[in-house]
C-alpha cells in the first residue's frame, strides 16, 4: 500500500522571450508544472517593473467570454440534448488544436448576438404592446381619437376614471357650473367608472376643479387613434411579434447545428486563457522571461530533458524544496485508496512534512459507513447504481472518486444488513448472522465503542509514527505511549483487571501529569500544565462516546424502513394494497436510501475529521495544479 504524497522538485527556468508561448505549450500539453506566481514570490521583480498585464491576456479573456455565450446561446436551441449518459467525444491533439482554430465562430457568435438582441427587443416590445392593450380595455366603446379632438379648437377634454358613487353628484356640479360642458359614462367595471368630459376652453380651470373634488383620475391612454383601433392594432402588432419572434427561433435553430464545434473552440479558449494567466504570473525583461514552479519528482527530469531538447538556450534549473519552502501537494495512493483522498481534501490536505492519511482513513470509513447504513438491500442498490454511474456516465473529478467511494462501501454495508438481518426495513425477513441492534443494543454498543477505541489508538499510533520519524522518541513516549497505558489500563481495571492494571495505570497517569506540561517554563506551569493534560482523559471518553453513532444510525436507518414495511402490510390486500404498497415501498424506501446515506456519509467524516484527524493530523497543504488543458465537453487523447 502506497502512502504517500508526491515529492516535489523546484524548476526554476529562463529562456528568451520570443520561445515564451512555445515553452509554455510545452507544459501545458504535458501538465506537470504547477507555476508559481513570481509577483507574490518576489516584490523586488514587481518593483523592477517585471510585470506587466499583456493585451493577448484581456483578448483572451474577451474570447473566451464570447464563446461561452454562443455555446450558451446556441444549447438551449439545440435539438440534441445530453445528460450524464451522454458519452464526450475524444479528440487528439492535433485535431484539438485544429478544432480550436475554427475562424467561423466569430461569424456565428456575431449572428447569435444578433438574433439574441433582437429576441431581447422583440421580446421587450410585445410586452410592452401587451401592457398597453391592457390599458385600453374599458375604452372600446370611445370612437374618437386625437384629430377629431383638436379639430374642436374651442374645447378642452378630459379622460379619466371615478368612483361610481360620485357620479351623480360630478354630473350634477357639472351641469351647474357650465351649459354647454357634457359628462358621457364611457363604461364602469368594479365600482369604477370612466368617464369623457367636454367643455369650453374658457371653462377649463372651473371643470377642473370639479374633476378634482370628486376624486377624477387621469388615464394615460393616447389617443392617435379611437380605442377600439388600437386594441386591434396592439392586438396585431403582438401577433407580428410573435412571427418574428418564430423567425427568430428559426435562425437560432439552424445555427445550433454549430453547437458541437462551438464547444470544442470553448474547451480550446479555455486553455488559451490558461496559458494567458500563467504568462502574467512570469518576470520578465525586453529580451527574457523567467519561471518558477513546481514539478513532480519522477517527472522532473523528464521535463527538464523535454525542454533543453527543444530549446537548448533555455537555462533549466532543478532544485530540492528550501527549508521555508511550501510545496503543492499531490497525494499518490493504489486504485484502491486513491478514490478515498476526496475523503482527506474535503477536509484539508496535508503539509509538506505530514504523511497522508488517506490509505489508514479508508478502511475505517468503509467500516463505519457500511455500520451505519446496515441494510442488505440498501448495500445492493448502492453498488448497482455506483458500478452504472462509473461505467456508464460522464462523471470525472471528485465526483467520479465519490461515486466510487460509494461503490466500496456497498459490500460492507450488505454484510452489516445480513449480520442485523435487515433487508429493505425487513421486507423480506433474515434471521441475523449475528445480533439485531434492536434486541441487543447493549451488546452493538459495546462493539461500537471498541472499534472507536481501536480507531483512536490507530490515530495515536500515527502520531507516534510521525514522531519517532521525525526523531522526537521521547515525545512519542509521551504523548502517545503514556496515553496508551493510561487508556488500556483503566479499561483492563474496569474489566477486573488486578495489580497490573493498576500500576499501568498508576505510572502512565504520573508520566503525564510530569511531562504534558513540559514546554511551560516555570515549575508550578509544568505541573499544572502537566494536570490540564491529564484531565484530557475526559476528551477521550468523549471521543469514544462518539461511536454510539455507529449503533445509532443504524437503527435510525433499519427503524424507518421498518416504518414503511409497517405501513405497508396495514394496507392488506387487493389491487388498491398492490399499488399503493408499491408507490409506499418505492418512494419510502428511495427517500430512506438517500437520506439515510448522505446521514451515514457525513456522520462518518466526521468520526474520521474529529476523532481520528484529532489526534495527528494538521492539514492546510495546497494542492498541486498545474497548467494543463482542462476541458469540458471533449475529452484529450494525448497519447496519440
Amino acid at each position: 500500500m502506497s502512502m504517500a504524497i508526491v515529492k516535489m522538485k523546484k524548476i526554476t527556468l529562463a529562456a528568451s522571450v520570443g520561445s515564451k508561448d512555445e515553452i509554455l505549450n510545452v507544459l501545458l500539453e504535458n501538465g506537470s508544472v504547477d507555476i508559481v506566481d513570481l509577483k507574490d514570490a518576489d516584490a523586488s521583480l514587481g518593483e523592477a517593473g517585471c510585470f506587466k498585464d499583456p493585451p493577448a491576456l484581456r483578448e483572451a479573456e474577451e474570447e473566451y467570454n464570447k464563446i461561452g455565450l454562443v455555446c450558451g446561446f446556441l444549447k438551449k436551441y439545440s435539438n440534441v440534448k445530453e445528460n450524464l449518459f451522454t458519452k464526450k467525444e475524444i479528440l487528439t491533439l492535433k485535431e484539438f488544436k485544429e478544432a480550436g482554430s475554427n475562424a467561423k465562430w466569430k461569424e456565428i457568435y456575431g449572428k447569435c448576438a444578433s438574433i439574441s438582441k433582437a429576441m431581447d427587443e422583440n421580446r421587450s416590445e410585445r410586452t410592452a404592446a401587451a401592457n398597453k392593450i391592457g390599458s385600453y380595455f374599458g375604452w372600446e366603446n370611445m370612437d374618437t381619437d386625437l384629430s377629431q379632438l383638436d379639430s374642436l379648437r374651442m374645447t378642452v377634454y378630459f379622460i379619466g376614471t371615478i368612483n361610481a358613487r360620485y357620479i351623480d353628484e360630478l354630473k350634477t356640479e357639472v351641469s351647474t357650473a357650465s351649459d354647454d360642458a357634457i359628462v358621457i359614462e364611457v363604461s364602469s367595471r368594479q365600482k369604477k367608472i370612466n368617464l369623457f368630459v367636454l367643455a369650453h376652453k374658457d371653462e377649463t380651470g372651473k371643470i377642473s376643479e370639479i374633476l378634482k373634488k370628486y376624486g377624477f383620475a387621469k388615464t394615460g391612454i393616447d389617443l392617435d387613434m379611437a380605442p377600439k383601433e388600437k386594441i386591434e392594432y396592439l392586438e396585431s402588432r403582438v401577433k407580428e411579434l410573435d412571427r418574428q419572434y418564430e423567425d427568430l427561433a428559426g435562425q437560432a435553430f439552424d445555427l445550433a447545428s454549430n453547437l458541437k464545434d462551438m464547444e470544442k473552440v470553448y474547451d480550446f479558449m479555455a486553455s488559451k486563457l490558461e496559458k494567458e494567466k500563467t504568462i502574467s504570473k512570469l518576470a520578465r525583461t525586453r529580451e527574457t522571461f523567467v519561471l518558477e514552479g513546481w514539478v513532480p519528482g519522477c517527472k522532473a527530469d523528464r521535463i527538464k530533458s523535454i525542454l533543453k531538447h527543444k530549446y537548448p538556450d533555455a537555462l533549466v534549473i532543478l532544485e530540492e524544496p528550501a527549508e521555508d519552502d511550501a510545496p503543492p501537494i499531490q497525494l499518490k495512493n493504489n486504485a484502491f485508496v486513491e478514490p478515498f483522498e476526496v475523503i482527506t481534501s474535503l477536509y484539508s490536505l496535508p503539509l509538506n512534512d505530514e504523511i497522508d492519511p488517506t490509505p489508514v482513513l479508508t478502511p475505517f470509513f468503509i467500516l463505519f459507513f457500511g455500520m451505519m447504513m446496515a441494510d442488505a438491500g440498501y448495500g445492493l442498490i448502492m453498488g448497482i447504481a455506483a458500478a452504472l454511474m462509473l461505467k456508464y456516465t460522464n462523471i470525472e473529478g471528485n465526483m467520479r472518486k465519490i461515486v466510487k467511494v460509494l461503490l466500496y462501501c456497498s459490500p460492507p454495508t450488505v454484510i452489516f444488513g445480513l449480520l442485523y438481518g435487515s433487508f429493505f426495513g425487513g421486507i423480506i425477513p433474515l434471521k441475523p448472522l449475528w445480533v439485531s441492534p434492536v434486541d441487543n443494543t447493549m451488546e452493538v454498543l459495546i462493539v461500537s465503542i471498541a472499534l472507536g477505541l481501536i480507531h483512536i489508538f490507530t490515530g495515536l499510533g500515527v502520531k507516534a509514527y510521525e514522531l519517532i520519524k521525525s526523531g522526537h522518541i521521547l515525545d512519542a513516549v509521551y504523548d502517545v505511549f503514556f496515553w496508551y497505558g493510561l487508556i488500556i489500563g483503566l479499561i483492563w481495571m474496569l474489566l477486573g483487571g488486578g495489580q497490573a492494571a493498576k500500576i499501568i495505570s498508576a505510572v502512565s497517569a504520573v508520566g503525564l501529569l510530569l511531562t504534558q506540561g513540559r514546554s511551560n517554563k516555570t515549575i508550578m506551569g509544568k505541573f499544572f500544565g502537566g494536570l490540564y493534560g491529564l484531565y484530557g482523559i475526559t476528551s477521550y471518553l468523549g471521543d469514544a462516546l462518539s461511536y454510539s453513532r455507529l449503533l445509532a444510525l443504524g437503527l435510525a436507518s433499519g427503524l424507518i424502513g421498518w416504518a414503511f414495511d409497517l405501513l405497508i402490510n396495514m394496507l392488506g390486500s387487493g389491487v388498491a394494497a398492490i399499488v399503493g404498497g408499491t408507490l409506499i415501498f418505492l418512494v419510502g424506501h428511495t427517500f430512506n436510501l438517500l437520506v439515510g446515506g448522505l446521514g451515514t456519509f457525513v456522520h462518518t467524516c466526521r468520526l474520521e475529521y474529529l476523532e481520528f484527524f484529532g489526534k495527528f493530523y494538521q492539514g492546510g497543504g495546497k494542492a498541486f495544479n498545474p497548467l494543463k488543458i482542462n476541458t469540458k465537453f471533449i475529452k484529450l487523447d494525448t497519447e496519440k
